[in-house]
């Protein structure tokens, strides 16, 4: 492992050697600085390189240390507390010796929950989370579709279609035929966030690119729309539950 300071900070990093590059590329994520260089160039080369990247470099790892990757995993048990549109809601789980299969619902700012008195507690995971999902995806598709129009209306375009799915790499994504799909768990997020991912997708209809009139699109939709792009890489990964 290699040294080098920023200030009063040592950043390491670690260099890989390959055969098949031509060129010294480095990448900065959760794990650390990676340096890949070709197999002749010096090290002092590779060195000045990195010394002349500590700018960025530091950049990209303040960028990380900021992400909250807190991947709490619920276990659905009485007292837990549910994430929906941004709020915490306490769940109750009840055991019935009466039910042969589990049920989900939402009352008085309360998830509650009835399994049958066959499961047991490292069970209710298994048996709850999926009843979870399928509730956040029927409540998500009505919030869209009471909030839609006021954006759509400006933009003067519909969605073909919009669907809620579990997408593991994306917040949202729009196709070339205007389907918008929209993940799941973006509804776990405080609602600005959500219609920001929402005008996002929207602002593809018009725009298939990250242009800059892509981004004068969200912009004239959602003036502040920076501060909810950025709440997302930073707490992103929480609402993975």
């Amino acid at each position: 492992m290699h040294l080098i300071t920023f200030g009063q900070t040592s950043i390491p990093y670690e260099i890989v050697r390959s055969h098949k590059r031509k060129t010294v590329s480095i990448t900065v994520d959760k794990d650390g600085v990676k340096v890949i260089a070709p197999d002749d160039v010096e090290i002092e080369k590779v060195q000045d390189i990195v010394k002349d990247k500590v700018i960025w470099i530091r950049k990209q790892l303040l960028h990380f240390e900021e992400i909250n990757d807190d991947r709490h995993q619920r276990l659905f048990l009485s007292g837990e507390k549910l994430p929906y549109l941004g709020r915490q809601y306490r769940l109750k789980v009840i055991s019935n010796t009466e039910i042969a299969v589990p049920n989900f619902k939402f009352s008085q700012g309360t998830f509650l929950a009835e399994v049958p008195a066959t499961i047991n507690k490292d069970q209710y995971r298994d048996a709850l989370f999926p009843l979870y999902e399928d509730w956040i995806k029927t409540k998500a598709l009505k919030y869209v579709n009471n909030r839609i129009s006021r954006y759509t209306t400006i933009l003067q375009i519909n969605p073909s279609t919009i669907s809620i799915k579990n997408q593991e790499q994306r917040w949202g994504s729009c196709t070339p035929s205007g389907k918008v799909l929209l993940n799941w768990r973006i509804f776990l997020a405080p609602v600005s966030v959500i219609d920001y991912v929402l005008i996002h997708e929207l602002a593809h209809l018009k725009h298939l690119n990250h242009s800059t009139q892509f981004w004068e699109t969200i912009k004239m939709l959602q003036p502040n729309y920076e501060e909810k792009k950025d709440w997302l890489r930073i707490n992103g990964p929480s609402l993975y539950i």
